[in-house]
């Protein structure tokens, strides 16, 4: 329970924004889940020219990355297509998720009646697109300030680019290390000093930027600056380490 509780704590520090204004990027798949080949009917290569004309910043996956959005991709937002197409239309949504596959915005429902099917799906796509494009994007990146989550009565501070989660009852004591290396196991990493003692034992989750620590009831997370933080509690205080990691 504890380790779900901090997971939770960390991903609202991180990704508590649900504003689409607070998204560098978009990344659009070469391959939409909805389809069965790579840009079928063109919807793909669409989708990112919509994107780039309305104020975006947009790349298909296969694309070259920004530095920055190499590094973190949860600087980005996903586009995926929902396909509801039927006998005598083809209907299409446009959806954007975080890199938590959490929907933050879902366009209207695009429809044509066109009966060739490339024509008709861009139609469809440029229909739903209308919805994003009534937002008028303008990026805005999110400021370092106090997150709340109500529910959970927790606040998540950043202070100096080090992240400091507390409760309302435990304090949290912070330290750097450096000097650490991980080494790759079947399920994750170990993490290793310079003197070869193994400092966490990790578990992958569907995140690249986040593993569970074994045994710690807790989690390392990626931070913006390419280190990397590891809360988890002890003696019921949550304790933070911001270490840089060589993986």
């Amino acid at each position: 329970m504890k380790s779900l509780l901090v997971f939770l704590l960390i991903s609202v520090s991180v990704f508590g924004q649900k504003n689409i204004n607070n998204y560098k990027y978009i990344v659009v798949p070469r391959q939409m889940e909805a389809f069965d080949e790579a840009d079928k009917y063109q919807t793909s290569s669409l989708a990112k020219f919509l994107f780039n004309k309305n104020g975006f910043t947009a790349f298909l996956n296969e694309d070259d990355l920004p530095k920055d959005l190499a590094l973190n991709k949860c600087l980005a937002l996903r586009a995926q297509l929902v396909d509801g197409s039927g006998m005598f239309s083809t209907k299409l949504t446009l959806v954007l998720k975080d890199c938590y596959n959490e929907m933050i915005f879902r366009a209207d429902e695009g429809k044509s009646k066109i009966k060739e099917y490339k024509r008709a799906y861009q139609e469809a796509l440029r229909k739903s697109f209308s919805s994003i494009k009534r937002l008028n994007y303008k990026y805005e990146p999110l400021k370092k300030s106090t997150v709340i989550k109500r529910d959970l009565n927790v606040s998540v501070k950043r202070d100096k680019n080090i992240e400091i989660v507390k409760d309302n009852v435990d304090s949290t004591k912070t330290e750097l290390t450096s000097d650490i290396f991980a080494v790759k196991t079947s399920n994750g990493y170990h993490l290793k000093g310079k003197d070869g003692r193994i400092v966490f034992e990790l578990l992958n989750t569907s995140s690249p930027d986040v593993f569970i620590i074994k045994d710690k009831n807790g989690i390392l997370l990626k931070n913006d600056q390419g280190t990397w933080s590891a809360q988890y509690y002890k003696g019921g205080m949550i304790q933070t380490k911001v270490m840089k990691v060589e993986f």
